[in-house]
């Protein structure tokens, strides 16, 4: 992200709970999502939204395991991060601060 366009450009901020999970539409096949933060666990926190996504490693919970994915944070509270990620189709999910690290993509 380049620092100078992040530093002019104005913050974009929304209620974290407008920033709904999206799971790709796999027809027949049916495997369970991914847990994403409730609205409680969000806390009713303003979230920034990324003028320019940020690549990330995240883990993220689904009902039989962890898995590390490559994404990219689309938007984020002190406590939490929303991520996009590809995996057959796009996916997007809230998980915890502590579960992100910068990299991911191209980092």
């Amino acid at each position: 992200m380049d620092s100078d366009k992040a530093r002019d450009a104005p913050d974009t901020r929304v209620y974290a709970e407008t920033l709904k999970p999206v799971e790709p539409d796999n027809g027949i096949e049916q495997t369970p999502p991914p847990f994403s933060l409730t609205d409680a666990e969000l806390g009713r926190l303003l979230a920034t939204v990324a003028t320019e996504p940020v690549d990330v490693f995240a883990w993220v919970r689904y009902p039989a395991v962890s898995v590390n994915v490559q994404g990219r944070a689309l938007a984020w509270t002190a406590r939490a991060v929303y991520i996009e990620w590809d995996h057959r189709g796009t996916h997007r999910a809230w998980v915890w601060a502590s579960a992100v690290q910068r990299g991911g993509l191209s980092g």
